[in-house]
């Protein structure tokens, strides 16, 4: 009898083994099928695993990622929502995918009053702070977008999308100089060719705003203050625009000229102050600066567009292209 009773253990335990196999291999089939945008194919591989095992969370977390996908809020909602229902592994990005969703059906409020939740069990995941911000830009609150973007760069200071979103908010409130600074640095760290050409174009428009909109004036932060270097900076961002199209109306020339005379008069305008703009970019481009990169790091976000000219000057400057290379290396 207990010889028997210990074969039934171990064929119960061998058909565990077995459906936990199956429900792991349809799950890296979805994800497969998921990477090669066969979403439908993928959302049946899932629901293949929840068949096998219904309370397995991977499963419904990949059905709630690939609704999100293809715009499917409901659908996304409900299996965000089923991982929801308990601590697991998968709990944090469920909530990602859950404030998204509301995000997508108006509830940006909802959205914000979850993430604060989740942030007092996770303080430091970046990506709470970046969806947050994402459900203020579309409450108007731009200001607490800032501020959780700042918290995201501060704990991901290679967050792309981050830098975006701020450039943005500042192109939203005509601070120019500020909108290309984040610009400037993803077009650093952006691998995506693609990506890095419409970067490029971007960039190209906000001086050619800097070169048409009036000089701003500077204004002191307050009575006892002194004004502002990035004030300052943003000032004389027109003169520098026109000049260098005076000068060197073609591309890329024009935009390397911009670059050099921008990164030039920070390092002249830096005032120790501790601003978020001034730490996260205006003490890296100055360093740049002063390290002799300025032209070879404006070369190099150029490339990013086909052009003759540029791979004339990175062949004739090798030795200073590879300089540049070796010190960006030593910031990681």
């Amino acid at each position: 009898m207990r010889y028997l009773a210990v074969l039934l253990l171990m064929g119960f335990l061998n058909v565990q083994a077995q459906e936990k196999t199956e429900v792991e291999k349809l799950i890296k089939q979805g994800q497969t099928l998921y990477s090669h945008d066969l979403y439908q194919d993928a959302i049946s591989k899932f629901k293949q695993a929840i068949a096998f095992d219904k309370k397995c969370m991977e499963a419904h977390y990949e059905l709630a990622y690939t609704y999100l996908a293809i715009n499917d809020y409901d659908e996304a909602l409900h299996y965000s929502r089923n991982v929801l229902a308990d601590e697991n592994d998968f709990w944090l990005d469920a909530l990602l995918i859950y404030g998204a969703v509301l995000n997508e059906k108006g509830n940006a409020k909802q959205a914000v009053r979850e993430y604060k939740k989740a942030l007092k069990q996770y303080p430091n995941e970046y990506l709470l702070h970046y969806n947050m911000a994402e459900s203020y830009e579309l409450l108007n609150e731009d200001e607490l977008a800032e501020q959780s973007l700042v918290k995201c760069l501060q704990m991901n200071r290679n967050h792309i999308p981050s830098h975006l979103m701020l450039s943005s908010i500042k192109k939203q409130q005509h601070e120019v100089l500020k909108s290309m600074l984040p610009l400037y640095y993803c077009l650093l760290i952006e691998t995506d060719e693609l990506k890095k050409e419409e970067l490029l174009d971007d960039l190209q428009v906000r001086w050619h705003v800097a070169m048409v909109q009036r000089a701003k004036q500077p204004k002191k932060v307050s009575k006892h203050s002194v004004v502002s270097g990035l004030e300052v900076a943003e000032s004389k961002l027109n003169a520098i625009a026109r000049e260098a199209a005076i000068n060197n109306p073609e591309e890329p020339n024009k935009l390397v000229s911009q670059t050099r005379a921008l990164f030039a008069m920070l390092s002249e305008e830096q005032t120790g102050e501790m601003d978020f703009f001034d730490i996260q970019y205006v003490d890296f481009f100055t360093q740049l600066h002063q390290a002799g990169h300025a032209e070879a790091f404006a070369y190099f976000i150029c490339s990013a567009k086909y052009n003759p000219d540029v791979l004339l000057w990175v062949g004739d400057h090798q030795s200073a292209f590879n300089a540049f290379i070796n010190w960006m290396e030593l910031q990681q």
